[in-house]
């Protein structure tokens, strides 16, 4: 019988939140969105000009991400500035970037 690995110690709750984190940056757009606003704040016109995507799919997608609280937003006269709003989505893209490179070198 296979020896029974030990637990990481991983809380549920983390791994409750991690898990809609993952499952909301499973688009490519907002990933896209998320790696430009790991830049800095930024208004919709400047992530839908980044994008290239229209300025309506570009305001889902950001909603989306404010109700999961992955960004979050101020005003600044007329214009939302949107920031990121969880230290896991930094985490997570710098993993994908390391991966991606590690897949490159293959």
């Amino acid at each position: 019988m296979a020896p029974v690995p030990k637990s990481n110690g991983l809380d549920p709750e983390f791994l409750q939140e991690v898990a809609g984190v993952i499952k909301l940056l499973g688009h490519p757009d907002r990933i896209r969105i998320a790696e430009y606003l790991l830049l800095g704040e930024a208004k919709v016109s400047d992530i839908q000009q980044w994008t290239g995507l229209s300025q309506p799919i570009t305001s889902q997608h950001l909603r989306q991400m404010k109700d999961r609280n992955i960004v979050d937003s101020h005003r600044e006269g007329n214009c939302m500035i949107y920031f990121i709003a969880n230290p896991l989505v930094g985490k997570m893209l710098n993993c994908l970037g390391e991966t991606q490179a590690l897949m490159q070198e293959r």
